[in-house]
């Protein structure tokens, strides 16, 4: 048993030398918590060093009392991500952010589930290493864009709502897979048994949400004593927490849904403000203690890993959700910066390692761990001079791409945009067919890889079934977005708006159709998801260059596009515009100059 000098020289040190590392991270320009894992690591147990006959073995042997700390500190954790959780900062981006978040977190956990299996991990092992590369970072992004001065831009607002419910859903994820862990046969019954039942622990909270909540903010208002108001805060969230565990759901569940509830209440700020101090504190035992699990003799294996990693998800964040974003409506600077911006990792990789390597049945805790204390401080490194090259990487990329390439995204652009982003003259109605069939995809998705046998194949029916309902329905909803659109300015000189209509297909339907392939070969041959992959790729690419000789008839150097003077009255700005600032009050004028179709 430690004795009481030993649990104050612990604690003693762990936080003078968390002070030390946190301000060095500081100083060079790195997040505060790849400072405490460094120390972490430095002072573990798990180190060992040997030079000129002396041995160090680090200063912490005994993990007991650090380890229920670093627990305290991962619930408070959760309670002030849930607090940041606002539904007021989704109404204006609301749509282009669930799109952006749902995409950005089923292609990070396609590529970690592709990596793990190249790897030959086992597949509860799989399933946080996946979570730790898919999953991007709410703090870092924001960091570096207050650095760099960009949290004006327009891109920002839709940014944060993008993380905001890419955090929520990473929860709901992690939550479902501990779950399944309990209960690891691939068993239907018991599948339903436990959705079911989480199914339950969520609706409570929303009853928490609309009846408990606005009763008991009536008496925290009420709560004069500062003292009293930290005792009554912490109480609510605890047990709340030890609700949720009892449930069979994850404690960091709970105290994320509980401080969820909480950010829409007129107390958040006071529970910020009061609260914030002691969640820093203990949210510093919590990644010291997590760099203490990580056992240095494992960097070389985990070092060739990151390597392969780093690249992937620069790729996939930094190339892809740049384009993903360009098709939604955003202008080729503001998808550069939202797509650089995802590819910091930190809470949350962390948080997923933290959980996968705790489990009993996984066998990969030792390289995960080390994995995500490397690949957490590879990002955090690379992030910042990609989001401040972004304009200049964009630049290069759209001068490297071919002319039909360019002319047709901008035409996809064009179309979804007036779709997806947010405008005060609305030209038709909202897309909810297509909305409603994408939430039935969702879980014949599911249902198709917790499957197997007979079952599996119903699934694959269901899936294909509502496929086919969306393509009637994008096609139909396309034609309608098509008719009330000008594409003038983008070298369209055709009237005929069929061949937008097939090209914008070709690009969201095929989407659709690659991923319910995907879930479906998964299981069989997991390879076979990257022939998916590229036969759309390649679908696509032709189908642009179709488009280009279809719809293309600008001479070179036009066509026009327009330049909004920015604050111009009876003048519609979007996100997508190039806003122009002028010296001196000039108001309804609109320029034009001669510039290639997506420039």
């Amino acid at each position: 048993m430690i004795s009481d000098p030993e649990i104050l020289f612990q604690l003693g040190a762990i936080m003078l030398l968390a002070f030390i590392a946190a301000t060095v991270a500081g100083k060079v320009s790195q997040s505060v918590m790849i400072g405490y894992i460094v120390i972490g690591i430095l002072i573990g147990p798990k180190i060992s060093i040997e030079l000129f006959g002396m041995e160090y073995h680090g200063l912490i042997s005994d993990m007991t009392l650090i380890g229920i700390l670093s627990f305290v500190g991962l619930v408070m954790l959760m309670f002030f991500v849930g607090l940041e959780f606002s539904f007021s900062k989704l109404k204006k981006t609301r749509t282009p952010a669930i799109i952006l978040a749902v995409i950005d977190t089923s292609v990070g956990l396609f590529v970690g589930f592709t990596f793990a299996s190249f790897l030959g991990w086992p597949l509860i092992d799989s399933i946080f290493l996946a979570g730790v590369i898919a999953m991007s970072s709410t703090s870092i992004a924001m960091k570096i864009l207050f650095d760099l001065k960009r949290m004006s831009s327009p891109e920002v607002e839709f940014l944060i709502g993008l993380v905001v419910v890419e955090t929520f859903i990473a929860m709901l994820i992690l939550s479902v897979t501990s779950g399944m862990i309990v209960q690891p046969d691939a068993d239907p019954m018991a599948y339903g048994r436990l959705l079911l039942g989480m199914a339950a622990f969520y609706g409570f909270f929303v009853w928490i949400a609309m009846w408990a909540i606005p009763r008991v903010v009536k008496f925290f208002n009420s709560i004069e004593n500062d003292e009293l108001f930290i005792l009554f805060a912490l109480g609510i969230v605890f047990l709340t927490s030890g609700l949720a565990a009892v449930m069979g759901v994850p404690a960091i569940i709970g105290a994320f849904f509980v401080g969820m509830i909480l950010a829409e209440s007129k107390v958040s700020l006071r529970i910020q403000s009061k609260l914030e101090s002691f969640k820093d504190a203990f949210v510093a035992i919590f990644f010291t203690s997590f760099g203490m699990m990580i056992d240095p003799a494992m960097f070389g294996t985990a070092a060739w890993m990151v390597v392969l990693a780093i690249p992937l998800v620069v790729m996939y964040e930094g190339l892809v959700m740049s384009i993903v974003s360009y098709f939604m409506g955003f202008s080729s600077r503001a998808s550069a910066t939202i797509g650089t911006s995802l590819c910091g990792r930190g809470v949350e990789s962390v948080l997923y390692a933290s959980v996968g390597s705790s489990v009993k049945t996984a066998t990969m805790g030792s390289q995960l761990n080390a994995f995500a204390g490397l690949f957490c401080f590879g990002m955090s490194a690379v992030s910042t001079p990609l989001v401040k090259h972004s304009a200049k990487l964009a630049g290069a990329v759209a001068r490297a791409i071919p002319q039909s390439v360019k002319f047709s995204g901008a035409v996809v652009s064009r179309t979804l945009g007036k779709a997806v982003m947010p405008a005060r003259l609305k030209l038709f109605k909202g897309a909810r067919t297509t909305g409603v069939l994408l939430m039935a995809f969702v879980p014949a998705c599911v249902g198709i890889l917790m499957t197997t046998g007979l079952l599996h194949w119903s699934f694959v029916a269901a899936g294909a079934a509502v496929t086919v309902a969306f393509a009637f329905v994008v096609r139909y909803e396309v034609r309608d977005i098509a008719r009330h659109v000008n594409y003038a300015n983008i070298g369209v000189g055709s009237n005929d708006r069929e061949p937008v209509v097939s090209l914008v297909s070709v690009v969201v339907i095929g989407a659709i159709l690659s991923v319910l392939l995907i879930v479906s070969v998964w299981s069989l041959v997991w390879q076979a998801s990257l022939l998916v992959v590229l036969a759309y790729v390649v679908s696509v690419v032709s189908a642009m260059s179709w488009a280009h000789k279809q719809l293309y008839v600008a001479e070179p150097g036009m066509p026009e596009k327009v330049f909004v003077l920015k604050g111009s009255p009876g003048i519609e700005e979007s996100p997508g515009d190039d806003l122009i600032d002028v010296p001196k009050p000039v108001y309804g004028v609109v320029k034009a100059m001669p510039i290639e179709p997506n420039d």
